[in-house]
């Protein structure tokens, strides 16, 4: 489920006759290049050392890019917006806890768990244990730690257990003071231009 920033315009009766649909598109455009402004900002708070350790940067909301890429400019006769679809940007756009069903949630437990799971095109803890299960690596759990262990290797902590995680919001799609101005004098320039140079 995604999440969105949308600007309406309510307009006076004599202005309703223009045509708004280009300045809508242009004012779509800058919310959607202010989201991604704010996504390379790093919103606070910052993340936990787990989580820096496994994206390998302190970054919030930066991973792999794909959060950016996914923000899309949208607009009609009258308002303009940008969303993005992404499942996870619902909590992390207002924050929320997520819980485990049935064996917990399997956070990574570092970068090379990611590494791991790239490697072997896992989307899921189980489809990489079942990877590297072909590859020769043994497992075994102690509390909320899952190891990975080579015959002649030492053991590292794949994956860290839990029942539930909690993510605190991190807004990236909303109107601050800078967007505002902005919006505010593309509308402004465009009821100039339908009042014919008229105030």
């Amino acid at each position: 489920m995604g999440v969105a920033v949308v600007n309406r315009l309510e307009l006076a009766e004599r202005l309703k006759g223009a045509d708004w649909s280009e300045t809508m598109r242009k004012i779509s455009l800058r919310l959607a290049s202010s989201a991604v402004r704010k996504i390379n900002s790093n919103v606070p708070p910052e993340n936990a050392p787990l989580t820096q350790a496994v994206k390998q940067g302190a970054n919030t909301l930066r991973d792999n890019g794909q959060l950016m890429a996914s923000v899309a400019p949208q607009s009609g006769s009258n308002w303009a917006a940008a969303a993005t679809n992404m499942k996870q940007a619902k909590i992390l756009q207002y924050g929320g806890t997520i819980a485990g069903k049935g064996k917990g949630l399997w956070i990574p437990a570092g970068a090379e768990t990611r590494r791991l799971m790239r490697r072997h095109n896992a989307q899921k803890p189980s489809e990489l244990i079942k990877a590297m299960r072909g590859d020769g690596w043994s497992f075994y759990r102690r509390g909320k730690a899952f190891f990975a262990k080579k015959k002649k290797g030492e053991p590292f902590v794949l994956f860290v257990i839990k029942d539930s995680v909690k993510i605190p919001a991190r807004p990236f799609l909303y109107l601050d003071d800078k967007d505002k101005k902005e919006v505010n004098a593309a509308v402004k320039k465009a009821v100039r231009k339908a009042l014919g140079g008229k105030k």
